[in-house]
């Protein structure tokens, strides 16, 4: 498998639009690996892990035909991971010669509902493109898998502040990848799965928004998100769980400015001293 980070920020991306925080001026003065688009992935150059706003600039930067794309994971309905305006480029006379005539999109059923909300409010171009067939939506079921892309992808509940998120297992020519964002915690029903299938994961791609803070609500004991502490106690759980090998890799992403040791140089540090990649824009893994 070909792992390719496309974006590795959160919402607000690093620097944040708007921002003026020490961590945003870090980003914009020094460049590079400083700076973090919006939380997409990409597998073997043909899957898409999340549609958010940041698509069309990722697709340039990293010299990806959209035309050709036919498989794209929502992992839930937040801005910054699914921005359905975007697929109205797919309609007759905004797009030609499209090598893939039907994009379709696997998700909860969260998706088809949010984006229905989406374009009902700017007319009905995106009706006409679910009765053209030329975008398609699946609804998947918790621990549902589907075959895409020489993938099997399996939907796994996620811990996270929509109804119905997941997160996605990916196994192909007897790897198994996870990628881990966006949630927090495992609820006990889904380790209690990836128990009983015996699943072992040889990467596992965890999500950091908090970077070296505790994710942890002081109100209310949960998680949404992870950080450092937490991805670490993750980890425990996976292993007690018997889910990792010997020679399982981890990386980190998906990460917030809103803490002052996020930038690239002072997260780089926490990571290898954790045993993480520490995953940036642009980052290809071979798993």
């Amino acid at each position: 498998m070909k792992l390719q980070y496309w974006g590795t920020a959160a919402a607000e991306g690093i620097p944040g639009v708007f921002c003026g925080c020490d961590v945003c001026k870090e980003a914009r003065e020094k460049g590079g690996r400083y700076v973090r688009t919006r939380s997409q992935i990409l597998l073997d150059d043909s899957l898409l892990i999340d549609f958010g706003s940041d698509t069309y600039t990722h697709s340039l930067k990293y010299g990806f035909d959209m035309s050709k794309l036919e498989h794209v994971l929502i992992t839930h309905v937040h801005m910054d991971h699914f921005y359905p305006a975007e697929l109205l480029m797919r309609k007759e006379g905004y797009s030609h010669n499209m090598s893939a005539h039907s994009l379709v999109l696997h998700g909860s059923e969260d998706v088809s509902e949010h984006a229905l909300r989406d374009w009902d409010g700017r007319g009905r171009e995106g009706r006409a493109m679910l009765e053209a067939g030329t975008v398609v939506f699946d609804a998947m079921k918790p621990y549902e898998s589907r075959e895409m892309c020489g993938f099997k992808v399996t939907a796994l509940p996620a811990t996270h502040g929509t109804p119905h998120p997941y997160v996605y297992l990916f196994e192909k020519e007897g790897k198994n990848l996870l990628v881990h964002n966006d949630s927090g915690y495992f609820k006990p029903e889904v380790m209690e799965w990836l128990r009983e299938n015996n699943i072992k994961f040889d990467f596992v791609s965890y999500e950091c928004t908090f970077a070296t803070r505790n994710a942890t609500s002081q109100r209310t004991g949960e998680t949404n998100h992870l950080g450092i502490p937490n991805v670490i106690e993750e980890r425990r759980r996976f292993i007690e769980n018997g889910n990792y090998k010997e020679t399982t890799r981890e990386s980190i992403t998906h990460f917030s400015h809103n803490s002052a040791t996020v930038g690239y140089g002072d997260m780089l540090g926490y990571a290898e001293e954790n045993g993480f990649i520490l995953a940036y824009d642009g980052l290809i893994i071979e798993i």
